[in-house]
């Protein structure tokens, strides 16, 4: 049943009032203007300027509703039209093979690790952000869920599952060049706050290492210089178990970057470069 709102009902009821109003009005007697007096001019008159009036008004019922124009808003509340994605160029590499012991591990978010499912890491996005992948070698594109930390190898952006690999076309090749860009669980690109999670702050990871000397030895002297240290058991793509060091708890990445170019300059002679992780 249509609206009583919708536009069609309401043509036809101004038709219908213009209709009523016309068969009130007695048909006008021919006048030659400037004779016979006001009243007789105002009779003359009436009639046409009331059917101006309803036909103005006709047109305005008739009228298409205007559309509204969703705008996307900021974490604030406040419009945000002229936001961009969160974008990133760089390598991907890809994990989840029969032989790398990755498949069925908890992954940073908890879950358990699926080399099937369209998931990805990432060193610090958002857990459960949703990422357009697109390979920049043949363009193809797929949209991946960040639920794990990583790559961490130097110059690598993306650790993709199986699947995301597969998607992208570069299975085989191990590495590709990709630029992802923050969007929706629908795949429509989405605006990102890098600091709204509050509870997975910000680390620096100053290196990964299996012997326990060696580790003692490092996490001494970071405490000296910068506090608080935490170590994370890890195993790497050989089975191999290690100690990844980490320094710090920062609200901001930008903390982050110079607790890391820091620890760069205190360590440059030992070949450590420290990068910028979460917490979990």
């Amino acid at each position: 049943m249509t609206s009583p709102f919708h536009p069609t009902n309401w043509s036809q009821a101004c038709a219908s009032w213009i209709h009523e109003i016309q068969i009130a009005f007695d048909p006008p007697t021919p006048v030659e203007l400037g004779k016979g007096g006001l009243l007789r001019l105002m009779r003359w008159s009436t009639p046409r300027v009331a059917t101006l009036v309803l036909l103005s008004f006709t047109l305005h019922c008739t009228r298409p509703p205007v559309s509204i124009v969703s705008t996307r808003t900021a974490r604030d509340g406040r419009a945000s039209s002229d936001a961009q994605p969160y974008i990133e160029e760089g390598i991907a590499s890809w994990y989840g093979g029969n032989d790398d012991g990755f498949a069925g591990r908890p992954t940073a978010s908890g879950e358990i690790f699926d080399p099937e499912q369209y998931t990805c890491a990432h060193r610090t996005l958002p857990l459960g952000t949703f990422v357009e992948v697109e390979n920049l070698d043949n363009h193809k594109r797929t949209v991946l869920r960040v639920n794990d930390r990583g790559p961490f190898i130097k110059n690598r952006v993306l650790d993709l599952s199986k699947r995301g690999a597969q998607e992208l076309g570069f299975l085989g090749q191990g590495t590709s060049r990709i630029r992802l860009r923050s969007v929706d669980a629908m795949g429509l690109p989405t605006t990102l706050d890098l600091g709204a999670d509050q509870s997975d702050p910000y680390v620096v990871q100053v290196a990964s290492l299996s012997d326990a000397k060696n580790i003692d030895s490092l996490t001494r002297e970071l405490e000296n210089t910068f506090g608080v240290v935490t170590l994370q058991s890890a195993i790497t793509r050989r089975g191999l178990s290690v100690k990844r060091v980490r320094v710090g708890s920062y609200s901001t990445r930008q903390d982050a970057e110079q607790a890391a170019e820091k620890i760069a300059k205190l360590l440059k002679d030992r070949g450590v470069e420290p990068f910028i992780t979460r917490q979990r």
